[in-house]
């Protein structure tokens, strides 16, 4: 999601500044077949739903969890996502467009072998208790019956980032997201991860196999997450067949005004783009290419890029739901399709992983592709935000907190270990990490294990001061000296501070009287150095971080003046 900040303030709860701990999910092995209509009349889809799973978690299982998230946007429900709206002053009628409309999804049976099982609902979670034991390494197919009731989406729905709406319909045409019963993932050292939907934090789940059947209007297009292997009309009415693999989510749109673009691009990409009259095939497929070229290629051999009416600036596999059409949205929502679609990740607990690789990525696009300055990375005019960047998404004062912290520091963060290892070694890392778990959930501590191993270096200290907590750094250069030797070149000395308790290692820069340069690294362990530099011309200016590389506030004492005059009566002294 490509955050936009609003001025409603989001106040959630109070912050326990505690950072949080992703554990890894076991790789359940989960196939879903659903045969779902889209009935226009009342805007409701009816659907049968197929969830063979098997039993990879080493222990036996008496039960099993799902997702039921349209259950967040039930009128006069007491549900999480809800409470936190009501908290923050804003009434939750203000999602839905029409004063009667409702959402919801209402499981009418779940059976297995034929026979009914018990289950039990819980805000946004469903609870099914199996007849028999599930033991380790075995399967299990289970049969549901559900209908979701879509909600016609108020004007504020349109970006994703106003009001969590992400499902939904307006002016006919359907944006179809987070709408059937889901496995929820079973984690290593947590089990069953139970969060419910929330204003602020994303997703998690299980890579699986969907073969999706869908009926809509015969005048419909349809785009969605995989492959359409068939579309055949039957009178008012179209069937479409549809089959993605190795993804965790299926999300779809639909409507009877999209235009259709297809494009086909290298590595035997089809990049499709659906249009309600914004232009953005040629952004879309350089950003595709870009991400391929830079950090691999994409994982699917489809990508759909399509403008909705509900929940813009979104990302699902293998589509991106896109709402003003900015380049910089299109570029964040595709660069996704690598940070959280291909490499998956706990989006609540360590929400950075795929937002802030997202938020570097784009930046990257700008400044490689655009050929944008280094200032406009979010981070060059870094203002810490008080939380660290590794805490759980729904424990954020507010979306603008959340915004700086995951995105615009933990981008920052990315840029500056791309600094502290080297620009080739990061691009290597990035390659690696992606290659790495690419089909797979991945954890922060994944990442670190990786760019330790890249890079030949030992990080913890960069991961835990940067990740895990708000301290801060302040360089500064009070005291600079130079003269001339006798061989006529110029001997320069500077006296660097480093103030605050957070490390980095900064690059210090003098520029000189015939226009060149020289500059060093200071690994900044210390609180104080002395460097020497020599030269062939006098020193007019020194500063630290000219790129603005290290993520420090205060920069005004960063840069030490050498004044003309100076310059001029020490060489007629022959200083």
């Amino acid at each position: 999601m490509r955050t936009r900040i609003f001025a409603v303030g989001i106040g959630l709860i109070c912050v326990v500044s505690v950072f949080s701990v992703a554990s890894f999910a076991l790789p359940n092995e989960i196939a879903y077949t659903i045969s779902a209509q889209l009935d226009t009349a009342k805007n409701i889809i009816t659907a049968t739903e197929t969830v063979r799973f098997t039993n990879r978690t080493g222990t036996t299982l008496t039960e099993l969890y799902f997702h039921v998230v349209p259950n967040a946007f039930k009128r006069g429900a007491d549900t999480k996502y809800q409470q936190e709206l009501q908290r923050a002053g804003i009434p939750p009628a203000l999602i839905y467009a029409s004063p009667n409309d409702d959402a919801f999804i209402e499981i009418k049976s779940v059976t297995a072998n034929g026979q009914a099982l018990a289950f039990s609902i819980d805000d946004t979670l469903m609870r099914v208790a199996l007849q028999e034991p599930l033991a380790d390494g075995q399967t299990l197919e289970l049969q549901i019956e559900f209908l979701n009731d879509l909600l016609e989406a108020s004007p504020q729905a349109q970006w994703a980032a106003t009001l969590a709406v992400r499902s939904g319909f307006r002016n006919s045409t359907y944006t179809v997201t987070l709408w059937y019963p889901k496995v929820v993932v079973y984690d290593a050292d947590e089990g069953w991860n139970l969060d419910k939907y929330s204003f602020l934090g994303e997703f998690y789940g299980d890579f699986a196999d969907y073969d999706v059947t869908l009926t809509v209007p015969a005048n419909f297009t349809i785009g969605c997450t995989g492959t359409i292997l068939s579309e055949r009309v039957e009178g008012t009415q179209k069937l479409v067949k549809i089959q993605a693999e190795r993804v965790h989510d299926f999300a779809w749109v639909a409507g009877p005004f999209y235009r259709l673009e297809e494009t086909e691009l290298p590595h035997n990409i089809r990049l499709r783009v659906l249009s309600l009259g914004l232009s953005m095939t040629t952004v879309s497929s350089d950003a595709v290419n870009f991400f391929s070229e830079r950090f691999g290629p994409y994982a699917y051999s489809v990508v759909t890029v399509a403008q909705v009416t509900v929940g813009g600036g979104m990302e699902y596999p293998g589509i991106v739901m896109i709402a003003g059409g900015s380049t910089a949205e299109i570029v964040h929502e595709l660069a996704h399709q690598w940070w959280y679609g291909a490499v998956g990740n706990d989006e609540m607990d360590e929400a950075w992983l795929d937002e802030a690789f997202a938020t570097f990525s784009e930046e990257l696009y700008d400044i490689e592709r655009l050929n944008a300055p280094s200032s406009a990375r979010s981070s060059y005019r870094f203002r810490e935000p008080g939380i660290p960047v590794l805490t759980r998404a729904d424990r954020f004062p507010s979306l603008r907190s959340y915004a700086q912290a995951v995105y615009t520091k933990g981008s920052g963060v990315l840029w500056m270990l791309r600094w502290v290892i080297g620009p080739e070694t990061f691009d290597r890392l990035l390659r690696e990490y992606y290659a790495r778990f690419v089909y797979k959930n991945a954890t922060t501590q994944d990442f670190i294990a990786v760019a330790e191993e890249v890079s030949a270096q030992e990080l913890d200290w960069f991961f835990d001061i940067w990740l895990r907590t708000t301290k801060t750094v302040d360089f500064s250069l009070p005291v600079g000296t130079w003269r001339q030797l006798e061989d006529g070149q110029f001997e320069t000395r500077l006296t660097i501070l480093r103030q605050g308790e957070a490390l980095a290692p900064v690059k210090v820069v003098l520029y000189l009287r015939d226009g060149s340069i020289v500059e060093t690294r200071w690994d900044g362990q210390q609180t104080t150095a002395e460097l020497t530099f020599k030269s062939a011309s006098a020193p007019v200016q020194a500063e630290i971080d000219p790129d603005h590389d290290v993520l420090e506030e205060h920069r005004a004492n960063n840069t030490l003046s050498f004044p003309a005059f100076v310059l001029q009566r020490a060489i007629c002294d022959g200083g």
